[in-house]
């Protein structure tokens, strides 16, 4: 159809004949209410962001039967803290009272790390480049276009091919001993789990856009599905008592999860150089090597030949590589595992029925629960989430839950 489906069109926009579906905007939930240990409403003020010019008083609302938590990764384990439920340090430095001793809070940040490299293209490709840009002309051909029959360069992302990479024995020997360790516990008998995807985009929209000249472009990306490394986000006082986030990424913090990047790194520009498009490196996005090094980048005419050997890497490359890595790898926006679903001594916070540990009638449902990563795009996960904890919470209300064939409507979200 060239229309992307969304959460807002499938599970909002069409409940406007719900009269028990209310949707406050522009609205910031400072805590959850309890009394005694049991949730039984929010106190909330208007966002200072959204709406600036809203007056910052407080108000209530009152729940009889259940406070559902959905904020995210940064947003649910805030809400939670700031309602005392956390770390005692975390809690004792914002001055909050604890109601919940519960230190798995705000732990377990998880994410993909990703890196997108580009590359110079031939002329005569079609990219994304232009649209990306925002050059006019461009957008509102496409749009008159998408507009007549949904086919145009503006319904879809750029990127159509990708690899779901898990590393043979020469390239684990490859590799090195730094993955060794995580390949054997993680991965080795887990033969589903892919250690990363390679992907080429047609287009570069990356954190250099600005810094290249207005050319054609492909990007190579890559990024990691299960890192070891972990994070953190807690709440925190700055020293005007304002609030703020304490964020650590954790990103590369165990040594093993450099080592697909820098793999990565190698492998996509050999699969770029044999491309008939390639017309080479856009330097100022890749590792910068020594001068002298075989591995220098640099703007070519065409690609080299099917058979041509790989480029070979000394040390110092290496080392380049790595530091490259360790300056432009980044987030892939899919964080998840700070309210973690897992045994409360294990740092979990939410057991199997997204029921937050130490209280009542007080649930989390978002990414936040994810106890470890998930090998894809987290959007998937985030609905189905959703789906099952709108299951759930109506087998506890005594809500009838019908499967689809026999609902009435067509829509599969009319079924509660």
């Amino acid at each position: 159809t060239g229309r992307r489906s969304d959460a807002a069109h499938h599970y909002v926009y069409n409940q406007a004949h719900n009269a028990n579906l209310q949707i406050w905007v522009g609205k910031r939930v400072k805590r959850v209410i309890f009394q005694d240990k049991r949730a039984v409403g929010v106190e909330f003020t208007s966002d200072p962001v959204s709406c600036p010019d809203a007056g910052q008083s407080s108000s209530i609302v009152r729940a009889s039967k259940l406070v559902v938590v959905s904020a995210g990764a940064f947003g649910s384990p805030a809400i939670l803290e700031r309602s005392g439920i956390g770390a005692e340090a975390i809690l004792k430095r914002c001055d909050i009272q604890q109601l919940v001793d519960l230190p798995g809070v705000g732990e377990n940040y998880c994410d993909h790390n990703i890196v997108s490299v580009p590359y110079f293209a031939a002329d005569e490709v079609i990219t994304m480049d232009p649209l990306w840009r925002g050059k006019e002309s461009v957008v509102q051909e496409h749009l008159a276009q998408w507009k007549i029959n949904g086919n145009s360069l503006i319904a879809q992302n750029g990127s159509n091919a990708k690899i779901k990479w898990r590393p043979d024995d020469d390239e684990l020997k490859a590799m090195g001993s730094a993955f060794q360790l995580r390949w054997k516990e993680f991965f080795q008998d887990r033969p589903d789990k892919a250690v990363a995807i390679f992907g080429i985009s047609e287009g570069y929209a990356g954190s250099l856009s600005s810094s290249l000249p207005p050319r054609n472009y492909l990007a190579a990306f890559y990024y990691t599905l299960y890192p070891a490394s972990a994070g953190s986000v807690h709440i925190k006082l700055d020293e005007n008592g304002r609030e703020g986030v304490d964020f650590n990424t954790g990103f590369l913090d165990d040594p093993s999860d450099i080592v697909p990047l820098n793999f990565g790194y190698k492998k996509m520009r050999e699969i770029f150089r044999r491309m008939p498009s390639y017309r080479g490196e856009a330097p100022v996005g890749h590792p910068c090597f020594p001068d002298g090094s075989a591995a220098v980048c640099r703007e070519t005419t065409g690609p080299v030949d099917l058979n041509a050997p790989d480029l070979i890497y000394t040390a110092e490359d290496d080392d380049a590589i790595d530091r490259y890595h360790r300056d432009r790898m980044q987030t892939t926006w899919h964080s998840l595992g700070t309210c973690a679903m897992k045994p409360r001594a294990d740092q979990g916070v939410v057991d199997a029925r997204l029921n937050v540990y130490g209280v009542t009638n007080l649930k989390v449902a978002d990414m936040s629960i994810a106890p470890k990563n998930v090998g894809t795009n987290t959007y998937s996960t985030a609905l189905l989430i959703g789906e099952k904890a709108a299951m759930i919470i109506a087998d506890e209300l005594g809500i009838e839950c019908k499967p689809y064939r026999e609902s009435s409507g067509k829509n599969p979200r009319s079924r509660l």
